[in-house]
């Protein structure tokens, strides 16, 4: 029985520099082997034009509807950090970030390569100031750091996610204060709760040792975090259920472990997948390929496409996706029994370094798959492939099609 291979990559589709794009110039000759025997198309992650986040795109693109089902970040990003939530509890997702005196926000990321032992001395920080904050207020503050500049915050108690975020979502602009979004007192306490540990943190950051060990190598401070889409877990109908598939998902970002296992996958990690712009991809790929024996569809996220974009790195997202070419090689002859999909969740151009709403490449290989005319992955070529043009929500059924897993609609 076959099964599906999906690789994603993150914040993959771009716009052309020069007449290329990072995909068009990729040296990728696994990928493209595989998109001339399949078929190409373009795929609105939402709808045309809708720029989504990586939460909302996921969703879709695992068949749920994110205008149904989507209760904001915070939530997914806790399940992925392993942080169990229960009926009532918001969590927030996290940035930590640079500030300067006046509270403008230098840079929303703290230089974003944040080391995991300077990660950890803020979320120890974070948590002793939660814990006096949430003795004071009746309730319990966990913070969890996950990668690089990312982390959760969970509120426990008489709260409310109807609160505004603190982040700016832009540099050169102040570091928010929270309000409530409704007239109630845990819409009020919330706010109140998130504006005191905003500014306890920026305080107790200042005498921070890491802090000043990152001065003297000329790094940026970690002195704000920046709080936004506070949210609590929405009830989801399983992939199993819905779509009577069996699927796992390879992620090294909380944030798509934590989509992953709120739609019902079993969720793995490999050494190397970390969620940076320097990942490995060698075990992902081979625990991928084993995994895909057990499953019926196997997802691999690629997170640092996105990352590369963010960062204005054309040359560097060209060598993430020949890294997982290259990783990808060593199992073509496996891979040709099955079906391999390979799409984005949104545009990040390098040119824009933030998310776009134009559509992204995808290609699907199979058995049976018809073969088009397109040899070559990428936004210039899949858009005159056999799939034509569709949404995120349509790429599950599809795939159930192929796989002989959907049932009939009528007589």
């Amino acid at each position: 029985m076959p099964s599906v291979l999906w690789i994603l990559f993150d914040g993959g589709g771009d716009r052309p520099k020069d007449g290329k794009t990072p995909f068009y110039v990729a040296f990728k000759p696994t990928i493209d082997y595989l998109t001339a025997l399949g078929s190409c198309g373009i795929l609105d992650p939402i709808s045309p034009g809708i720029r989504p986040g990586s939460d909302t795109a996921h969703l879709a693109l695992f068949g749920y509807d994110p205008y149904k089902y989507y209760t904001g970040r915070g939530a997914f990003e806790a399940l992925g950090a392993d942080v169990s939530l229960r009926p009532g509890d918001v969590a927030f997702r996290t940035n930590l970030a640079t500030i300067d005196d006046s509270g403008t926000v230098i840079d929303r990321r703290a230089g974003r390569y944040i080391a995991p032992e300077e990660a950890k001395a803020v979320e120890d920080v974070l948590n002793r100031i939660g814990q006096e904050i949430g003795r004071k207020y009746g309730i319990e503050v966990i913070y969890k750091s996950t990668v690089e500049h990312r982390g959760v915050l969970v509120l426990r108690g008489p709260v409310s996610h109807r609160v505004s975020d603190t982040d700016p979502h832009k540099v050169g602009a102040k570091l928010l204060r929270s309000e409530p979004l409704e007239n109630s007192k845990e819409a009020t306490l919330t706010a109140e709760v998130v504006n005191e540990l905003t500014k306890r943190f920026s305080e107790a950051a200042k005498e921070l040792e890491v802090n000043k060990a990152r001065k003297m190598e000329g790094k940026l401070p970690i002195n704000a975090i920046l709080l936004r889409g506070g949210g609590y877990m929405p009830q989801i109908e399983p992939i199993r259920e819905r779509y009577n598939m069996r699927a796992a998902a390879i992620a090294g970002v909380a944030l798509i472990r934590g989509v992953a296992r709120a739609v019902g996958m079993d969720v793995y990690t490999a050494p190397g997948l970390g969620g940076t712009k320097d990942d490995v991809f060698d075990n992902a790929v081979k625990l991928a390929v084993e995994l895909m024996a057990k499953y019926d569809l196997v997802f691999l996220h690629v997170k640092g496409t996105d990352s590369t974009s963010h960062d204005g790195d054309f040359n560097g997202k060209i060598s993430v996706v020949e890294r997982l070419d290259r990783a990808l090689a060593p199992y073509l002859d496996k891979l040709l029994g099955n079906y391999v999909l390979v799409t984005s969740d949104h545009a990040t151009p390098v040119s824009v370094k933030e998310h776009t709403g134009e559509s992204v490449p995808i290609m699907l290989y199979g058995p049976d798959v018809v073969t088009d005319d397109v040899a070559k992955f990428s936004e210039l070529t899949c858009w005159k492939g056999a799939l034509g043009r569709i949404r995120g929500i349509d790429v599950v059924p599809i795939l159930g099609s192929y796989l002989g897993l959907t049932e009939k609609f009528g007589e």
